[in-house]
């Protein structure tokens, strides 16, 4: 019996291990589903399935391994290293939800890795814009449907007017970020609705830098309207300590243009 949970808790083990790394690396969400990311041939959502199966495998092996110690392990609570053991767990879960270091560290890790990637730099207009339909989507970035429709025929693209652009995307083999490609704006694209994804996550000053703002303009004008904040903050970070959202963050900045 203990043989059986041993190998059952090895394998599960080296699964969650390796499907966690990937998963604490891997491009944030809206990047990984809108450039069709992948890891050994395996999507976001094969690395997130793979994690939480075998994380309720591991579960349950893990009572099944409790009922069958349980003997031993009714000892070890009654011992000191059992008090200590449940304070390192109650210091690092408390770190870890409030952020600060050296937890707040492995987050802040997590997110230079994520921004990293290749794909990161990739336009990304609306977050999970790959679940729109090419109608919705055309009409939420102000693109003509007509023109969207005669420049994919134009590269032979198959598709339906009611299809996602992620199920266009398959039905071409291709991904959500290249069919955007080919039927978005040049130079005529409002910048303004590029600001939807992953804006908060942006420090202040990388921010004006990406969408040429002055960012002493912008510091005038956020200390005008009474906000604290500092250019190494992210916009997420400056919105809550303020009691606003970064779209409000955001709508404030659009002044210094």
């Amino acid at each position: 019996m203990r043989k059986w949970i041993d190998l059952f808790l090895f394998y599960a083990t080296v699964i969650i291990v390796v499907s966690g790394v990937v998963l604490y690396i891997m491009p944030h969400g809206r990047v990984a589903y809108f450039t069709g990311w992948r890891f050994l041939g395996i999507d976001k959502d094969g690395w997130t399935n793979l994690h939480v199966i075998f994380g309720i495998l591991m579960v349950i092996v893990a009572v099944w391994h409790i009922i069958v110690n349980f003997k031993p392990l009714k000892h070890y609570l009654t011992k000191k290293e059992s008090i200590y053991a449940a304070l390192i767990t109650i210091i690092i879960s408390a770190g870890t939800v409030a952020g600060v270091q050296p937890f707040k560290s492995v987050s802040d890790l997590e997110e230079y890795i994520k921004n990293s990637w290749e794909v990161s730099k990739t336009e990304i207009p609306i977050a999970h814009g790959e679940l729109l339909t090419l109608k919705k989507f055309c009409l939420e970035l102000d693109i003509p449907l007509n023109e969207a429709i005669k420049k994919l025929k134009e590269k032979g693209i198959q598709f339906k007017q009611d299809e996602t652009l992620k199920e266009i995307a398959a039905k071409n083999n291709t991904t959500p970020d290249k069919i955007y490609e080919i039927i978005k704006k040049n130079s005529s694209q409002n910048s303004t609705l590029i600001l939807k994804s992953g804006v908060g996550r942006m420090k202040l000053e990388e921010f004006c830098k990406k969408n040429n703002y002055d960012l002493d303009r912008v510091s005038k004008i956020l200390k005008a309207k009474g906000i604290n904040f500092s250019k190494n903050q992210t916009l997420k970070d400056i919105a809550t300590a303020n009691n606003l959202t970064p779209a409000d963050i955001v709508n404030i900045l659009q002044k210094a243009r």
